[in-house]
């Protein structure tokens, strides 16, 4: 028999942590508790780890006539600066609170066309700051008697793409000059003048200081148009010799034909009833028959002769009534047939 263990012995022994609480609640639960305990660490810590710094960036205005101060007049040129003390590069959006367009780049100018308080907005990535910003009418300066002058920048305001253009300043206090395109990763140029081309169509805004003024910044528009093919070579026409006109043709007199008698079917007949009275021959109708005195006559649409023949059938025959004469002529007026109606049973004899 197996010696009997000490009382407190046992208490030592049959103490379990957390025996009570496993008891009464289902193992899967408690794990299932400390699984989401890790879950949510773990992403707490991802957020903190994303986390970006924007304490490193402020708003910097400048203008050389308010270094100092919040107001500015209205139409001034005001120059915005991301100023940051990090050497990390990072992209840059502004806007300026008048419903003009978003600028971007790490400095960018603008103006205000009317008085009032604007809250300008920086972003970059997850990080904003604004700044508010007074502008007020334009007043007269202290020694109020010089008036504002800005630079003209001499130009065209249209170019075609590919070609280039050139811009000038001929202001006469002007000692320095800076030039530079409004657009991101513009490079500054120097000089009175400037030469520049433009690879693409699109708008270009060119701004202007000189002798380090900003205050009198000046802005061009300029539009440029895809370039134009290179005109062809003009072709030279080849000289026209016209041909020799040939000998001009002596002109063969045309002789005029004399009108020709005209004579009527009532006309026809009667010089037929002559006929028969021996008063008129075939000849005397060669005239009206063009001299065709075998001209085709038909007698009672069924007998056909020739007129001499039939003349020279009716010379002499006082009985041949001749009842209607119808003639059919040409385009000359010489009759081509003599169509002659007459009574066949009183003169079947004589034929």
């Amino acid at each position: 028999m197996a010696p009997r263990k000490p009382e407190n012995e046992r208490k030592v022994n049959s103490f379990r942590p957390f025996g009570k609480i496993a008891s009464h609640v289902d193992p899967m639960v408690l794990w299932t508790f400390l699984g989401l305990l890790l879950i949510s660490g773990a992403l707490l810590a991802f957020q903190l780890d994303g986390r970006e710094d924007c304490s490193n960036t402020d708003i910097k205005l400048s203008h050389i006539q308010n270094t100092n101060s919040k107001a500015y007049a209205v139409g001034e040129v005001i120059t915005f600066n991301a100023a940051t003390t990090g050497s990390k590069q990072a992209a840059y959006s502004w806007e300026f609170g008048d419903s003009s367009a978003k600028a971007t780049g790490k400095q960018v100018y603008h103006s205000f066309n009317k008085a009032g308080s604007y809250i300008i907005t920086l972003s970059s990535g997850k990080c904003t700051w604004t700044k508010e910003v007074l502008v007020t009418m334009n007043t007269p300066s202290a020694a109020g008697n010089q008036p504002d002058i800005f630079p003209v920048i001499d130009g065209p305001a249209e170019a075609f793409a590919g070609r280039p253009v050139v811009f000038r300043n001929s202001t006469p206090s002007a000692k320095s000059w800076t030039w530079r395109l409004l657009q991101d990763n513009a490079e500054a140029h120097s000089g009175s003048s400037v030469s520049y081309t433009f690879s693409t169509p699109g708008e270009r805004t060119l701004s202007l200081i000189i002798n380090g003024d900003s205050s009198h910044m000046v802005l061009k528009h300029i539009t440029v148009f895809a370039a134009r093919p290179a005109a062809a070579p003009e072709i030279p026409e080849p000289a026209f010799n016209p041909a020799p006109l040939p000998a001009p043709v002596p002109e063969t007199p045309v002789k005029k034909e004399e009108p020709r008698p005209s004579i009527s079917d009532d006309e026809f007949k009667y010089m037929l009833t002559q006929v028969t009275l021996k008063q008129k021959t075939a000849t005397d109708f060669a005239q009206y028959l063009c001299n065709n005195l075998s001209a085709r006559v038909v007698l009672n649409t069924s007998d056909v002769d020739n007129f001499a023949h039939f003349c020279s059938r009716i010379y002499g025959k006082k009985k041949f009534k001749i009842e209607r004469v119808n003639l059919a002529k040409d385009e000359k007026g010489c009759v081509k047939e003599i169509l002659i109606m007459y009574d066949r049973k009183k003169f079947m004899g004589i034929f």
